[in-house]
């Protein structure tokens, strides 16, 4: 079968090959997202562990400071709340204090640092001599206790600036339900995000989304001292990047489930709305969720513009056709008979579903490139052509590449496919393999643009080792010099 048809040389058509592998794996249990369940079971034993035994202590400490310090701070404190500018909050204290929740009382004033340290300054001078004695010795057990909470270590204190705390927050969850609610998004968005994208996509959701809630929260929160806990800002990221990605389409889960990613969306709104309506969330914790759910697909952009291609050696190589699945090869077989009847508006938009489902099968990829191919001047025909060089790793990946780059060369005019660490690549692929003609044209284009680029060297030198194994020692010394005087250039 012939994908393309030549009415003056019916030769020149090129065929359609028959491959049924998958372009994004199902999961490989023997090698699975190990970043997303990593951090599942981290947050797990972080919770099992740790926020039992906050709980205990936090009851301790509320019949510690109803016992000891809230009839002398209460006192003192309205005062202290509009020096501070903490007005706004006063209301709900005293209310607190009129229905007796210790608890509000406890977390509000007695955190306050700023507070403590103007009563231990200066409490003396307006205090009893024993009662200010009794409450220098009251407090300094209750700040003993206080230390050992989760949020104390590892939360963002807005009277404390302490820049490892931004990274740190995410891990201790305020109650079960954002527990609950961060877990599933981890397992379901964060599973999906790094089966189709990588571990380093996850990693930058999760810590992006945690640096633009904490902002958020900071900005948000005014003079308020409460500490910010919970995963709820990464876990928003990262349903914002999923999102980014899949859009509309199909989400592929544990290797072969797939559902619509708006669920991932409703998801995120189902708990979202229970943190509005089952716990004590207050207005600066939820902006800081929503603006990292915002901000999700600019980490996703900035992961595919930057770091979703690595260095030569590290791109993800195709599947082996073992792993293929009954879903993967129907929609297959449906793209290549819509090639067959010559539908290619049809076979372009199976084989994009297909692509965007699996993105880093390389050999799914070049169907996609012999259809995207028959209009060789379009940007799309690039970004396909782009995608197949990058992903080239293997043998059998650099032979296709090959291919793909001749034909490239031939038949696009504006060349958008070659940018210089794209060409860099391919020149040093190319050299392992021995195909040193096709290295030495693709290094001239890079000469003649004048780049610097870090992988200039690497490049320079695969060319002198193909050169060398041709016994062309000449040029292998041309090689060698331009690694050298490139490496000094940097």
């Amino acid at each position: 079968m012939r994908c393309r048809y030549d009415d003056a040389n019916p030769g020149n058509g090129y065929p359609c090959t028959m491959l049924m592998t998958p372009l994004t794996p199902p999961v490989d249990w023997k090698n699975p997202p190990r970043l997303a369940l990593g951090l599942s079971l981290l947050l797990s034993l972080l919770f099992v562990f740790w926020h039992g035994a906050d709980m205990e202590r936090q009851r301790a400490m509320d019949a510690q400071y109803r016992q000891s310090l809230l009839a002398i701070e209460w006192e003192l404190y309205e005062t202290h709340a509009g020096r501070s500018g903490q007005i706004a909050v006063m209301e709900h204290l005293k209310e607190a204090h009129r229905t007796g929740d210790v608890s509000v009382l406890r977390r509000y004033i007695g955190t306050d640092d700023s507070f403590v340290a103007d009563m231990t300054n200066t409490g003396g001078n307006y205090i009893a001599p024993d009662i200010y004695n009794a409450w220098k010795s009251a407090r300094s057990g209750f700040d003993d206790e206080r230390s050992k909470l989760a949020e104390e270590a590892l939360g963002i204190d807005p009277e404390r600036f302490r820049p490892i705390t931004f990274l740190t927050y995410s891990l201790v969850q305020p109650d079960v339900i954002q527990f609950i609610g961060v877990l599933l998004l981890l397992l379901t968005a964060g599973f999906a995000l790094e089966v189709a994208l990588g571990s380093g996509a996850v990693l930058a959701g999760f810590l992006g989304g945690g640096l633009i809630g904490a902002m958020t929260y900071l900005l948000a929160n005014g003079n308020n001292v409460l500490i910010l806990t919970g995963g709820g800002a990464a876990a928003a990221s990262l349903t914002g990047m999923a999102l980014a990605h899949f859009r509309a389409g199909p989400v592929r889960w544990l290797g072969s489930v797939q559902f619509s990613a708006i669920l991932l969306l409703l998801l995120w709104l189902t708990v979202f709305g229970a943190e509005i309506l089952l716990t004590e969330e207050r207005l600066p914790e939820l902006a800081a969720q929503l603006a990292a759910l915002l901000f999700g697909p600019l980490w996703y952009f900035a992961h595919q513009r930057w770091f979703a291609h690595d260095a030569d050696g590290q791109d993800v190589a195709p599947e082996p056709e073992t792993d293929l699945d009954d879903a993967y090869r129907h929609q297959l077989h449906e793209a290549l008979e819509a090639i067959a009847r010559m539908d290619f508006v049809g076979a372009r938009k199976r084989l994009r579903e297909l692509v965007k489902a699996y993105p880093h099968d390389l050999r799914a990829l070049s169907q996609l490139y012999q259809v995207e191919k028959l209009e060789p001047q379009s940007d799309t025909f690039s970004a396909v052509a782009r995608r197949l060089f990058q992903l080239a790793n293997t043998d059998d990946g650099v032979h296709t590449a090959l291919l793909a780059y001749r034909e490239y060369d031939r038949l696009s005019e504006n060349k958008r496919a070659l940018d210089t660490e794209t060409v860099l690549k391919l020149v040093m692929r190319f050299a392992r393999v021995g195909e040193v003609k096709d290295g030495e044209k693709l290094m001239k284009l890079v000469l003649d643009r004048k780049a610097s680029h870090a992988l200039l060297p690497k490049a320079a030198l695969a060319m002198a080792q193909a050169c060398e194994q041709l016994q062309d020692n000449s040029r292998a010394e041309r090689y060698r010099e331009l690694a050298t005087s490139s490496t000094g250039a940097k």
